[in-house]
């Protein structure tokens, strides 16, 4: 790199770190009572969208520019009485109620598609099920484009109904029945995806085991509108810890970041990057160590003698457009304790015991790996996050991507009177720390888990306190 290059880049690192001029706005207590949930659509013209789903019906909330509520709509599905919402997902421009009902026997799929002001811009039935004694669970995901959703129901515990919907069309792209060797819900399940084209990959992992070690692999189900096919990746080398997919419709490959051990241990020994080509499933691995360094630095104590890290989850890989990737991995912990109280909200045993269950959400870690699986470098993210009972509901935390850098926003504490605070990652590893604001006075707990970002500087976080709900925008 010249001189006058290096100069560039050290002024745009240096204007990342300078950027600290954050504002937040807080929206009026939103209460949601017994609702069945809730959720934030998007951003259309200056105004934020927000949902609850009440007794089938979704109940619809607009927030200006500076979060004073302008109105609220009801939507109702036919037929109620038999209706059950699956999705409210937004778009750019509008959005999707997708809901399953019943009639005559038969199950449906039925599609609604609104304008930001609720206006019905379109609707049809996108699937029927056929005849059936019983109204089954469906499960649902989406494409990164939100443009494709894919509906699947488990029939008999070792058959899956699948079928991928076009958000734009309100079509089917394909249906598909297959069987399976283990139920969806079992633990071999890895991941369901579907790609902006519609494509949809079933994940599962076989024989994780080291008694097995030899037969351990993936297996996957990849179903498009020209058919479907079933592949194996071996990886009888290595037991994995944990494990997260991603498909990459820039480059048109998937990916997975994995930890893996060697030997008969829970602790993770390193990482990998798995490249998986949609074409010709083709695939490769690149496989890394943790070194001393590193772990030390984690841990917080001299290292001489890698043995392993505990506790370790991939939670998301940022893909980038030269086809390499962003694994971010943090450490996670849930311990059960028995409880004798009767104050104890959670599952009683059988021997009149209660479990309490302790989270712990601690630092974040964030490798940059090349297209071909190298390190670039590694940037490690200082946190503790403790919470019981409440299924970690305000630990963790969220993404945010903006044209500069990545930014981690999280509760410093999981207590009512508490800092935000945000990491400022740059395109080098480098990164720094900021407090955003203090909740003290605010009345507020903010789920980072659930925020959304609606544009490229700003994102909107819930905030949930017995039922009653605000939303919380924070401006770059």
């Amino acid at each position: 790199m010249d001189m006058k290059k290096l100069v560039i880049l050290l002024i745009c690192v240096h204007s990342i770190f300078l950027t600290k001029g954050q504002t937040t706005q807080i929206s009026d207590e939103i209460n949601i009572g017994s609702s069945e949930g809730y959720g934030i659509i998007g951003k259309y013209n200056e105004r934020v969208l927000f949902f609850n789903l009440d007794d089938n019906k979704v109940k619809l909330k607009a927030f200006d520019a500076k979060l004073n509520k302008i109105w609220e709509k009801d939507i109702e599905p036919d037929r109620k009485n038999s209706s059950k919402v699956l999705e409210v997902l937004g778009n750019r421009q509008d959005f999707n109620v997708v809901y399953q009902f019943r009639r005559k026997g038969h199950n449906f799929i039925k599609i609604h598609k609104y304008d930001a002001q609720v206006k019905l811009l379109d609707s049809a039935i996108v699937k029927d099920w056929g005849r059936n004694m019983v109204t089954p669970t469906y499960l649902t995901t989406f494409s990164e484009d939100k443009k494709v959703i894919l509906v699947y129901e488990v029939e008999s515990s070792n058959k899956i109904n699948a079928v991928a919907i076009s958000l734009d069309s309100l079509r089917p792209i394909w249906s598909k029945s297959f069987d399976t060797k283990t139920t969806i819900f079992d633990n071999n399940y890895r991941q369901v995806l579907i790609n902006n084209n519609g494509e949809a990959f079933f994940i599962e992992e076989e024989d994780n085991r080291w008694n097995t070690v030899e037969k351990h692999r993936f297996v996957i189900r990849q179903i498009n509108q020209y058919g479907d096919k079933v592949f194996q990746i071996p990886m009888s080398e290595y037991v994995n810890t944990s494990v997260k997919f991603k498909y990459d419709n820039v480059n048109q490959k998937m990916t997975a970041a994995g930890l893996y051990t060697t030997k008969n241990s829970l602790k993770a020994l390193g990482y990998y990057l798995l490249n998986i080509s949609s074409q010709s499933n083709a695939h490769n691995f690149s496989y890394q160590p943790f070194d001393d360094e590193f772990v030390s630095s984690l841990l917080g104590k001299k290292i001489t003698e890698n043995k392993g890290i505990t506790d370790l989850s991939v939670q998301e890989i940022v893909h980038r457009r030269d086809g390499g990737i962003l694994a971010i991995i943090e450490q996670v912990r849930e311990v059960e304790r028995q409880m004798a109280s009767a104050n104890s909200r959670l599952y009683m045993r059988g021997d009149g015991l209660r479990i309490s269950i302790d989270y712990f959400y601690e630092n974040i870690f964030a490798i940059s790996l090349s297209p071909e699986g190298a390190t670039q470098w590694k940037s490690i993210f200082y946190k503790k996050q403790s919470s019981q009972d409440d299924d970690a509901r305000y630990c963790s935390y969220f993404l945010v991507k903006t044209p500069s850098a990545l930014r981690f926003l999280f509760n410093d504490e999981v207590e009512r009177s508490t800092t935000v605070s945000e990491y400022v990652l740059n395109g080098i590893g480098q990164s720094e720390r900021h407090a955003i604001m203090n909740t003290a006075g605010q009345d507020v707990n903010l789920r980072f888990r659930d925020a959304m970002q609606v544009s490229a500087n700003e994102v909107i976080v819930p905030s949930d306190d017995r039922r009653k709900v605000k939303l919380v925008k924070i401006q770059y």
